[in-house]
């Protein structure tokens, strides 16, 4: 019998959470082209040392020059100095390769209902300190309508682990895979009807568990490529430890729930 220990896909490597739930990658992927996803963001602690490179931990997607979109969870404090900064034209997060675009962040707001940990409502809005510059490798996604249901393959992307073992292996180039969409009623079945999984969430991957998300992609976005648009369906929140177990889908956060919500942080600047 396939494992129940479902994991909050979070930080990374020796700040990962100990936890009965825990972070996760991408299983099964490929690396994908430089920029080829221009609303990707890496969610990165500096320890104000900006000479080096810095650690990512988190996945997020650009909403608009001065917001972006990711999961509650990533709203973490490390008792260590430094400061959280977002990362735009980023593709290998162990080197700086020039094109990047660093700003600090300023807020983040998690939304009212999330609880911590592995539960609903894992969704958080962050603003920088100064507005990215548009470009063809800094790009921002696209929301979907409130409510709107989504069907057949979507694509996730992330730094997240490649290992399906206890012990992650993190690439250091940005991966993708595109993975089926599971409707709910299934995905709450083959997580044996955890009470942990609500409507408000999104499932995704194959029952053979080959294709996943794992630690380090929390926080990431799940996308569905519609006429000329990459419209956002979901953000990486929880999934199974070791990561890509068979009947144990990716859980997602549904942006189209959280639509309203979204907007009116968007607004705070107007």
């Amino acid at each position: 019998m396939a494992s129940k220990l479902a994991v909050a896909f979070l930080v990374v490597a020796s700040l990962a959470l100990a936890s009965s739930r825990s972070a996760q990658r991408i299983i099964g992927g490929d690396e994908a082209a430089p920029h080829e996803f221009p609303y990707q963001l890496s969610l990165q602690w500096n320890y104000d040392q900006p000479d080096t490179v810095c650690m990512h931990y988190c996945g997020a997607s650009l909403l608009t020059v001065n917001y972006a979109l990711t999961a509650g969870h990533c709203d973490v404090e490390f008792s260590v100095e430094g400061f959280p900064e977002l990362v735009a034209a980023e593709h290998n997060v162990e080197a700086q390769e020039g094109p990047e675009q660093r700003r600090r962040v300023a807020a983040f707001v998690v939304h009212p209902g999330y609880g911590g940990g592995v539960g609903p409502n894992d969704i958080g809005v962050i603003r920088v300190e100064r507005p990215f510059e548009l470009n063809e490798a800094v790009q921002p996604v696209q929301l979907p309508k409130q409510l709107v249901q989504f069907q057949g393959d979507v694509t996730l992307t992330g730094w997240g682990s490649m290992s399906t073992s206890l012990y992650p292996e993190f690439p250091d180039k940005l991966r993708k895979v595109d993975l089926p969409l599971v409707d709910f009623n299934t995905c709450h079945q083959l997580w044996d009807f955890t009470t942990d999984l609500e409507e408000s969430n999104v499932c995704a991957g194959p029952t053979d568990g080959s294709r996943s998300a794992c630690s380090g992609d929390s926080g990431g976005p799940l996308v569905k490529q519609l006429d000329d648009a990459a419209v956002q369906v979901g953000i990486v929140s929880w999934g199974s430890l070791p990561c890509g177990q068979p009947n144990r889908p990716t859980v997602f956060t549904g942006v189209a729930y959280f639509v309203d919500w979204i907007e009116e942080q968007l607004r705070q600047d107007e």
